[in-house]
């Protein structure tokens, strides 16, 4: 039996830190591999992905661009000298079927960035 996930592409907003500016000021892809069995009336936790390059990544490591109000920055999954790819922070915390299985999953670093 084959199994088929699908790939959700989204668009990852980020802020200026410093000015009380609420404007975007950087936007990036963020992937969402979705669960098979996922459905709008009963959604499961997605793996979301945010793609940076490494210049907004160094913003976000310095604190100067945040990309969610968790008030921690995403952490980083893989890199090359493109792109650095990150998990968001809390992307588990609304508890969706499935959640466990995705920590487990990322908890093995799955990915390997080439």
């Amino acid at each position: 039996m084959k199994i088929f996930v699908e790939i959700v592409e989204e668009t990852w907003e980020g802020y200026a830190t410093t000015g009380g500016n609420d404007d975007i000021i950087e936007t990036g892809p963020e992937l969402l591999i979705r669960h098979p069995k996922w459905t709008s009336e009963n959604p499961r936790q997605d793996i979301p992905i945010m793609i940076f390059t490494p210049q907004q990544w160094q913003k976000v490591q310095q604190e100067k661009l945040a990309v969610s109000a968790a008030g921690i920055g995403p952490t980083e999954l893989g890199h090359n000298l493109q792109y650095v790819s990150a998990l968001p922070a809390r992307y588990n915390f609304a508890f969706l079927p499935g959640w466990e299985e995705v920590d487990e999953i990322m908890k093995a670093n799955p990915l390997k960035a080439f």
